[in-house]
């Protein structure tokens, strides 16, 4: 039996692990041919071997998507090995030197710099480039990935990161809207507490308290599993959700519910 996406040419960025892989890994199960990118080389290499001996079509390309000139080739390489982007998950986003936590009057300006470029500016270039694909292609649907901290206040991700992802929301909107009749839909999903290597950059023990404290606000008392994430992008990007687009779609275990 053919999936949703059989045969369909699909862009996931930010693919060598956490959400991206459990995206890479779902749109794979449902018949995707795949163009995989990540500034991880081994892990986004790994993927796409684990992803062939399943019986995909899956490549790689290392991309860092704050640049343009990176993001227009690996738009440029996925037309010309898959014939076209038909679908596009973009999961870029991270939290840049010390721009961690509430007191941002304390923190460099360079890691609010850096913080906007990994989580705002690179779904701009990557939405920038595939859109101009997909309206001279018959269109096609676009997901992106904003955060709870763009929605609600969650003093830990920072100044920056909020900001940023506030930055995707209204991007996503503005897309959606502005596409549409070209037959391009775009929408977002803002997770809730889904452990990735983010949350351990500051140690196991940090972490771990990070990740608990965060937990309180889930209504659904449990942890969200990557691969949970990635059915939400797919059925956003799946022809059931036809006449979905410019939503926001918080998988949050009910904390924005509250």
């Amino acid at each position: 039996m053919a999936g949703r996406y059989q045969d369909k040419p699909v862009l996931v960025t930010a693919a060598a692990a956490g959400i991206g892989a459990a995206t890479a890994e779902a749109f794979a199960r449902e018949g995707a041919r795949l163009m995989l990118s990540d500034i991880n080389v081994a892990g986004g290499e790994a993927m796409v071997e684990k992803l062939r001996a399943a019986g995909t079509e899956a490549h790689f390309l290392r991309a860092d998507c704050t640049s343009e000139e990176e993001v227009q080739a690996l738009v440029s390489k996925t037309v010309e090995t898959l014939g076209g982007i038909k679908v596009a998950a973009n999961i870029v986003g991270d939290v840049v030197g010390d721009a961690y936590g509430p007191e941002f009057h304390a923190q460099t300006t360079a890691g609010w710099d850096g913080t906007i470029a990994v989580s705002l500016k690179s779904t701009y270039l990557c939405m920038k480039h595939e859109i101009a694909h997909m309206i001279e292609h018959g269109g096609g649907a676009i997901v992106n990935v904003t955060s709870l901290a763009a929605l609600l206040y969650v003093p830990e991700s920072g100044a920056a990161y909020a900001a940023a992802k506030a930055g995707v929301v209204q991007l996503t909107k503005f897309a959606a809207l502005n596409y549409a009749e070209r037959g391009v839909r775009v929408n977002c999903i803002a997770p809730g507490v889904t452990p990735t290597a983010a949350y351990f950059k500051g140690g196991e023990e940090m972490g771990n308290m990070v990740i608990n404290r965060l937990l309180e606000g889930h209504a659904i008392k449990r942890l969200i599993d990557p691969s949970e994430q990635a059915a939400a992008m797919l059925w956003l990007c799946s022809d059931d959700a036809a006449m979905v687009t410019g939503h926001i779609l918080p998988v949050d275990g009910g904390w924005t519910a509250r």
